[in-house]
């Protein structure tokens, strides 16, 4: 359903979520799994068709624009209740446009073989770089997210991030 390559979906690590634009992809969430990136995306996907996510308008979040029309669960500011998420997704008030921000989204797979705590690092680092970044790319990642970044006590890893598609904002070169 979700990937064409076998090997890929039944691994773990990073993944980031983008929106494809002219001068590249544009990351919207960070994220982590120690279990295969099939499942998780699975997981994200049952959370978007329930309302649960924060939902945006498709035509506008395709060209690199946040607006919300529906703030989900999650969102801390206007936090609706699973039940009111529940009454959305039965409403088949926002159905299509959920299948419509489904089609927008492009991911980028890292397998990673290595401890949860190092893959949380990562992805914090990730997030951290794309937050720091000028323009739309510190605007357009998620906020509110919850990321478990470095502490005093642990040595600094050294990442090279590479992909195959330019990713707005993102260094080639991370510490975690």
């Amino acid at each position: 359903m979700f990937f064409e390559a076998e090997e890929v979906r039944r691994e773990s690590g990073i993944y980031l979520w983008t929106v494809p634009l002219p001068e590249g992809h544009l990351v919207n969430y960070v994220g982590e799994t120690g279990r295969s990136f099939e499942l998780r995306l699975l997981e994200h996907y049952k959370e978007h068709l329930t309302c649960m996510y924060q939902l945006y308008s498709p035509a506008e979040f395709a060209r690199g624009e946040q607006i919300v029309l529906w703030p989900g669960h999650y969102n801390s500011a206007d936090r609706k209740s699973v039940k009111e998420c529940i009454a959305q997704y039965e409403s088949a008030r926002f159905s299509s446009l959920v299948k419509e921000i489904a089609h927008i989204y492009r991911f980028f797979l890292a397998p990673l073989s290595c401890e949860k705590r190092t893959r949380l690092r990562i992805e914090a680092s990730i997030a951290k770089a794309l937050y720091a970044a000028p323009g739309l790319a510190g605007k357009f990642l998620d906020k509110g997210v919850r990321y478990a970044p470095r502490t005093a006590d642990e040595a600094p890893i050294s990442c090279v991030v590479t992909y195959p598609l330019p990713l707005i904002g993102l260094p080639e070169r991370i510490l975690a």
